[in-house]
């Protein structure tokens, strides 16, 4: 919730008086609703008195001069009558009604948002894919920003890359561009051979696993959250990914183990825990392409090494790419590729990048020599 950083810094009094200053603001608001509500119905019911009225005594009027009936005088105010009821009735659902009308904005400009990502006309569905991953020349940018400039990358079915480098270069953009969050500006991604713009969008997300480096866990069960990348789950399967991965040792500290019950964003959890819990969600999935995007970013020593040991069981058959700052994580990728300022610097395995007076043994050196000194040679 943040409480706990608006007492650290000692915000409450600003933040106590913003929540008045919005209080204020919502309690005018439904005064002047409130005093419109209260003009509209008796205007409404005054004037229908009067128009009652003016009929009864134009009515009286022309039955004394002998021009009228009296059955006529009192249809006509039974039509008065039919005529201002629903007015009336109108008038006390005043507010309600623009209650309604402002919430219904709201819900018709999320239905109305335009879809960044859709199916091209005539998209196929994608069959069950062996895995093989091409990143042909792509570029991309975001407005008017250049992020990537010419990315070719090859991965064979099963096979394991990992990209690497400082912040801001793109190498999450990749991901997203893999997982078709957004399309290249030019070049194509292909699965397979096949672009990915030429084939049904959910066909393919549902053979993509993703683990982030914040990991989002819904309000409701541990095996709940496991079981959202397969909802037809059995419980067996969930037990399964959750042993294969470690959290059943994480539910082991509750009474009712996987049943625990977590609040949204797995507060009560350790980041650890949590990501182990989105590790066996991807596991349970199944996926054939995989992307880790700064899995072990933010992450304790005790939980790095299970979230590690959890990888060789995640990673194990399936073609991923890892988005890493640590040799721990990225050692275990068939080729490293260097990115820097939206180009691929220097690609190779470990040592023969370690070996190179370049980017990737700058990076680490600066990253890891508390960690692992003796991985540099003396340049």
């Amino acid at each position: 919730s943040g409480m706990a950083v608006i007492q650290a810094f000692s915000r409450e009094r600003a933040f106590q008086a913003e929540f008045d200053g919005m209080n204020e603001a919502n309690r005018q608001a439904n005064v002047v609703a409130q005093k419109l509500s209260s003009i509209f119905f008796p205007a409404i019911e005054f004037l229908g008195i009067v128009a009652t009225g003016a009929v009864l005594w134009a009515g009286a009027y022309f039955i004394d001069a002998g021009t009228m009936e009296i059955g006529t005088v009192v249809a006509a105010v039974g039509l008065l009558a039919l005529v201002f009821q629903p007015l009336q009735e109108l008038s006390e659902l005043y507010g309600q009604v623009q209650a309604a009308s402002a919430a219904m904005d709201k819900i018709s400009s999320v239905l109305d948002a335009e879809i960044d990502i859709a199916d091209a006309p005539g998209a196929r569905p994608l069959g069950r894919i062996d895995g093989r991953l091409e990143l042909d020349r792509i570029t991309f940018a975001y407005g008017a920003d250049p992020v990537l400039h010419g990315i070719e990358i090859a991965v064979p079915a099963g096979g394991c890359i990992a990209l690497v480098g400082e912040s801001g270069g793109g190498k999450s953009t990749m991901a997203k561009l893999i997982a078709r969050f957004y399309d290249p500006f030019s070049g194509a991604v292909r699965v397979d051979g096949t672009d990915l713009r030429e084939v049904e969008l959910r066909s393919y997300r549902r053979q993509l696993g993703v683990v982030l480096q914040d990991p989002f866990l819904f309000s409701g069960t541990i095996a709940d959250n496991i079981r959202f990348a397969k909802p037809d789950a059995s419980d067996q399967e969930v037990y399964d990914a959750a042993a294969a991965i470690g959290v059943d040792r994480v539910a082991a500290r509750f009474e009712h183990g996987l049943d625990h019950v977590v609040r949204e964003g797995g507060s009560g959890l350790s980041a650890g825990e949590r990501q182990l819990i989105s590790i066996a969600r991807a596991l349970l999935a199944d996926p054939r392409i995989l992307i880790l995007d700064e899995a072990t970013s933010n992450i304790d020593r005790p939980s790095e090494i299970l979230i590690e040991r959890a990888f060789d069981r995640l990673l194990a058959g399936r073609t991923s790419i890892i988005i890493a700052h640590r040799l721990a994580t990225v050692r275990r990728a068939d080729e490293i590729l260097v990115v820097e300022h939206g180009r691929i610097v220097q690609r190779g395995t470990e040592l023969d990048l370690l070996a190179q007076d370049g980017a990737f043994r700058r990076l680490a050196q600066t990253l890891h020599r508390d960690v692992l000194p003796s991985a540099f040679p003396a340049a």
